[in-house]
Formats: structure tokens, sequence, C-alpha cells
């Protein structure tokens, strides 16, 4: 099933109301994204790159748990510090990562825009874009690659070039972006997680 960005944000407020938060959607994304990506292993180091919304709360998340589990992580506030809640308090969760312009690793994350961006890319976001494709290393896209539109359709033209992502996880359903052929070269493949909120809603 495919749902559109602001049926996704129906279905996560419905989910609210019924007794699960938002901060416990994002813990949710998060483990179900970190499980997805060490589903083959553990990495010695990973670099995360996260934005200042949602997006990037998942990406603290993630962040955290590979800490946890012995992961070097490097990680680069794209846009500054977190600037919604959820994302403020995950990220001072988040043991020892070492924050940086220019974060290296064997794998790459991907958790600057998700489902609440619409382009063109501003320029240090773009130039993270940059750095992250021509790092030549595995990408895992956090929901949607950064720089797409989650409701983009074959009729949409892309602005700037986003993340050329190897795996994308998108979470509880997949979003228009997911099935359009003009966004396949930058999603890889594409993995769906449960945001473990199917009973609340």
């Amino acid at each position: 099933m495919t749902v559109t960005c602001s049926e996704m944000k129906a279905i996560e407020k419905r989910a609210d109301e019924n007794g699960i938060s938002y901060y416990q959607m994002m813990e949710n994304a998060g483990t179900a994204a970190f499980k997805e990506i060490t589903r083959h292993g553990l990495p010695k180091k990973a670099a995360v790159f996260c934005g200042r919304g949602n997006n990037g709360g998942d990406g603290f998340v993630i962040s955290r748990l590979l800490i946890n589990a012995g992961v070097r992580v490097e990680i680069m506030l794209v846009d500054g510090e977190p600037k919604t809640t959820d994302a403020m308090t995950n990220f001072k969760l988040i043991p020892g990562a070492a924050i940086c312009d220019e974060p290296e690793g064997d794998i790459f994350i991907d958790a600057i825009y998700g489902t609440g961006f619409h382009g063109p890319l501003r320029d240090r976001a773009k130039a993270a874009v940059d750095y992250i494709n021509r790092s030549g290393r595995p990408v895992y896209a956090v929901d949607i690659p950064s720089g797409l539109s989650g409701d983009m359709t074959d009729n949409d033209r892309i602005s700037d070039e986003p993340v050329r992502a190897s795996y994308t996880i998108a979470f509880h359903d997949t979003k228009p972006v997911h099935t359009c052929s003009a966004a396949a070269p930058y999603l890889g493949e594409v993995i769906t997680v449960s945001l473990g909120i199917e009973d609340a809603i």
C-alpha cells in the first residue's frame, strides 16, 4: 500500500491519539532502521547526516543505537542543531558522537530530510548531498533520499541532485516517490519497515 505524505501525517496523528506518542514513533523508526542497517553485521564506523527536523531525529536514534553497539559514529548537523522537541531530546541522548562537517564511515546514513521536504536544496544541504554521493560508500536513506519530495510523481521535475541511496528504508508504508520511475535511480533497494503502530490505527 502507498500513502501520500499528508495521509502519513494523519496516520501518525491517529497513532498519537491512540496512545503511541510521536516520541515513541521516532524511537520505533530509528530502531527499525538500525536493525535493517545492521542486518548483515555492524560497520566499524558510520557517518550520519542529520537535518534539524524529525528525520534528523530518526538519525539521532540510529546514531545512539550504533554507538551502544560499539560502532564509531560521526555526525554532520546539516542545518545546525535540531529544532523539533523530539529531535532535540534524542540529540541529547547520544553518547559520545563526534560532530563534524565531513564525517567518515564505512557506511553513510542520510537522515537530512523526510516527508516534509520540498525543494530546492539549500547550499549547505546541497554540499552535504554531493559529499554523500561522492563517498563511494553504501548509503542508507531514512524514509526518503534527501532532495526528493515524498509525493513525487513522474510528472515532477527534480530540481537538484538528490542523495543516491543504496537502500531506502521507508517507514510504515511506501510513499508515492518510492514507486516513481523517475526517482528509481536515487532509491536503491526500497525496504519498508514497521513503526509498530498498526494496532493503534
